[in-house]
């Protein structure tokens, strides 16, 4: 674990501008410095997503106005950056606290409440507005391709001897995707699908994270839009009813985060989302439209559907696979209609191949089966004769 010490001599003469700051001994007298505690606002347990216990191995940068201008931040030539905070245990490693990664860029307390802005983890390539009340942003974390987690907060505060941070998630995650096939016509009559890869069609992995004043984040969305997808084609993936558990076609381990889909104009855990909606795999909703020029978010399968005798999407031949579009909308445990994927939450989706495995591009299922149903049976008419003789 890394160790700061200010040596004296020299190191006093450096800093003699600054001698308020350090106390006879030559270490920094930290009573009116300004000092944080950082909190995760959701506790997680899986590798990838962060928690207050794992931060502590990577550092956060916080930036800090004054009256509105910047008063704690780092000079890079003409730009201000944010001060970069690490976690500092004690000798037994029981405890510790966030310290300054470089001890000179510590700051004191002025008289009244100052405004933080700050992200995890750091990178020195955040930027931050000259005036902290003006529209539009106040903190950008540029060119995030949604690969871990990352977390931001905004506290407002006069003095406090720590500084409680509480981080919010920047983005939703897909925790996991589990597909089956369990009885039903599916099931009896054998249906085997191959995945190729998997896409959650209209979603966005890349682009800027945006804090307004009001410590709400935005996206601005990359010129090319990234999709959430995984590939599978150096090895197809077979569902069938033999696999009486499914399969994991993500699962809880991967760091499968993605941009919220909620409407940018209200903020639902903090962050404002890319305005996108679910589809409900109801075709008149799509008003003629075909799903991948649409801007409804599901779930794309490239794939193979075939039973016993015919196939339904793809052919034999083996690089001949389809499109499978599959609904993401639905009830959870609690239960709540599931209508957005929404920042600081998890989704794990078990999908159940039934009586039918999808929809195509129209929203038409792909599997209608010959079904039947007895209207009626023709009554017996009665036929007297009499024959006399």
């Amino acid at each position: 674990m890394r160790k700061i010490f200010l040596l004296a001599g020299a190191m006093l003469l450096a800093l003699g501008s600054c001698t308020n700051e350090i106390n006879e001994e030559g270490f920094v007298d930290k009573t009116n410095a300004i000092s944080f505690n950082a909190y995760p606002n959701k506790t997680r347990a899986v590798i990838g997503d962060v928690t207050s216990e794992n931060m502590k191995d990577d550092n956060f940068g916080v930036f800090g106005y004054y009256n509105n201008s910047p008063y704690l931040y780092v000079s890079d030539n003409s730009t201000k950056k944010a001060v970069e905070q690490y976690w500092k245990a004690n000798a037994e490693n029981t405890s510790g606290t966030w310290e300054y990664n470089t001890i000179s860029d510590i700051k004191f307390w002025p008289n009244g409440s100052m405004d933080f802005f700050a992200y995890f983890p750091y990178s020195a390539n955040a930027t931050f507005a000259d005036n902290n009340n003006s529209e539009g942003a106040i903190m950008t974390i540029p060119n995030q391709t949604c690969d871990k987690d990352v977390l931001f907060t905004k506290q407002t505060t006069a003095y406090q001897e720590r500084v409680p941070l509480t981080f919010h998630h920047a983005f939703s995650k897909i925790q996991g995707l589990n597909i089956k096939v369990n009885g039903g016509n599916v099931g009896e009559a054998e249906v085997v699908v191959t995945v190729k890869d998997i896409e959650f069609i209209n979603t966005s992995t890349s682009g800027d994270v945006i804090v307004d004043k009001d410590g709400n984040a935005s996206y601005n969305v990359a010129s090319t839009n990234v999709t959430l997808k995984k590939d599978f084609s150096s090895s197809p993936t077979e569902i069938s009813k033999n696999l009486a558990d499914g399969v994991n076609l993500i699962s809880s381990r991967e760091n499968c985060y993605l941009f919220a889909t909620n409407q940018s104009t209200t903020a639902t855990n903090n962050v404002k989302g890319i305005g996108k909606t679910m589809w409900d795999g109801v075709k008149a909703n799509l008003n003629g439209t075909k799903l991948p020029n649409s801007n409804f978010v599901c779930l794309k399968l490239t794939c193979k559907v075939k039973d016993k005798t015919h196939y339904f999407v793809g052919s034999e031949s083996e690089d001949d696979y389809g499109t499978v579009y599959i609904p993401l909308t639905g009830n959870d445990a609690d239960p709540k209609t599931v209508t957005e994927l929404s920042a600081g939450k998890r989704y794990t989706y078990n999908i159940v191949f039934s009586h039918n495995i999808g929809f195509n591009e129209d929203g038409d299922p792909i599997l209608k089966p010959i079904l039947f149903n007895v209207s009626s049976v023709d009554s017996w008419g009665d036929v007297n004769v009499t024959i006399t003789l």
